[in-house]
């Protein structure tokens, strides 16, 4: 049965349209939320995750999230591991951290068994909401842009002479990231409706919305994307192939890749190099020395945002209280500076059975899941902490509407 209007009760009391109106209005709401609030997605989040328990047990359908034993095996060690790591990280909010990632988890678990019993007909409604508001988010975010945020400035009412912070500060950045994200998904989403041309498009237009934005990462992202969607058309099996060797590699090398690029090319003082990518390594160079130190079960999760300085001097910014600001734009050496080589060892584990899952993918739809992986791994090795949680529940939702947009039944072409 299609989870659509009627008169049905749910197990969880709410009626059949109560649970459609709802999953409806957070599908449709995920652009606008991105492009407008883009640290309001852990709500977004925690709403589908509800929607999907219920429309789970409405449907007797809980115990399929039992199929993902082996990945949920791997992050639950990799969260049990966090949880003791508390025992010896400086960070006062460990706890939180750990019970950031912990929803997110379920929230993937769920969300992802709710999708996947979905009926075609609920999947192609769900997805043309998504789709509509994706669209009206970017046209908004870059109407935004556009007018120097004029929306942004009201509501928190900055004034104008204090705009150019606002251009170049994690504001606009964030929705920038976001959307480079979820452009895949509305990417498949209309392929599979029948426009193969303009799924092309969408990746491309987006790509010049980002060109005059200062989120380098952002512009990074769709590149990669755009290039990993190119090759996994001609050979989704080579695009996979080059993906996993990336990550695998990342984990394994970035320590001493990380020292290299300081202490050997010395590009923390290359003048050809703009200031926030020298600071960059600077960054990475502190938090690789740090890693050393704890190899084996690291500082300690969310010790990124409370290592204290010993002695280290930055070239670009005054240390304050910590060595680090907040995190090492890293994912992979921030998992070896805070949970040493056991947590990278679980954390590629993970990844891997991640970027596997886009084997089993119809063939059409692999393009769009390894370009959306791309882009998340480009922007992940280059901006934010992986442990915040909009940006973790950024991640999730691409994916969760990337599984949405797969479910949608292919129209003949």
């Amino acid at each position: 049965m299609a989870l659509s209007p009627s008169r049905h009760v749910s197990s969880t009391g709410l009626p059949d349209a109560a649970l459609a109106a709802a999953a409806g209005v957070v599908a449709g709401l995920l652009g606008p939320l991105a492009s407008l609030a883009p640290r309001g997605m852990p709500v977004w989040v925690l709403l589908f995750t509800v929607i999907a328990l219920a429309g789970l047990a409405r449907r007797g359908a809980l115990g399929r999230m039992a199929r993902a034993l082996p990945a949920v095996a791997v992050v639950g060690a990799f969260l049990l591991l966090a949880l003791v790591s508390g025992l010896w990280s400086p960070s006062d909010r460990v706890l939180a951290t750990v019970a950031e990632i912990a929803y997110i988890a379920v929230g993937a678990l769920a969300g992802g068994a709710w999708i996947a019993q979905m009926p075609g007909v609920e999947a192609r409604r769900l997805a043309g909401l998504f789709l509509g508001g994706l669209l009206a988010g970017i046209a908004l975010f870059g109407t935004e842009a556009l007018l120097d945020f004029p929306l942004h400035r009201w509501w928190n009412a900055i004034p104008d002479t204090e705009v150019i912070h606002l251009i170049y500060s994690n504001v606009p950045k964030r929705t920038a990231a976001l959307l480079c994200l979820l452009v895949w998904p509305a990417a498949l989403a209309i392929d599979r409706i029948g426009r193969p041309g303009l799924a092309l498009l969408l990746p491309g237009v987006y790509a010049l919305v980002c060109l005059p934005l200062t989120s380098r990462s952002a512009i990074l992202g769709i590149a990669i994307g755009i290039v990993l969607f190119a090759l996994a058309r001609w050979s989704a099996r080579a695009a996979r192939a080059l993906l996993g060797g990336v990550v695998t590699l990342g984990f394994v090398v970035v320590v001493p890749v990380a020292l290299f690029l300081d202490r050997i090319l010395n590009l923390e003082g290359a003048a050809w190099l703009f200031a926030s990518a020298r600071h960059r390594v600077e960054i990475w160079s502190f938090a690789a020395n740090r890693a050393l130190q704890t190899p084996i079960l690291g500082q300690g999760i969310d010790a990124s945002r409370a290592l204290e300085p010993q002695g280290e001097v930055s070239r670009f910014a005054t240390m304050g209280d910590s060595l680090l600001p907040l995190h090492p734009h890293n994912a992979f050496l921030q998992v070896w500076l805070e949970l040493g080589a056991v947590g990278a060892a679980l954390a590629l584990a993970a990844t891997l059975m991640l970027l596997a899952g886009t084997g089993r993918m119809a063939n059409r739809d692999q393009p769009f899941a390894l370009a959306l992986f791309a882009t998340a791994l480009a922007m992940g090795s280059t901006a934010y902490g992986i442990w915040q949680a909009w940006w973790m529940a950024g991640f999730l939702a691409a994916g969760l509407m990337l599984r949405l947009a797969a479910r949608v039944p292919a129209d003949d072409q």
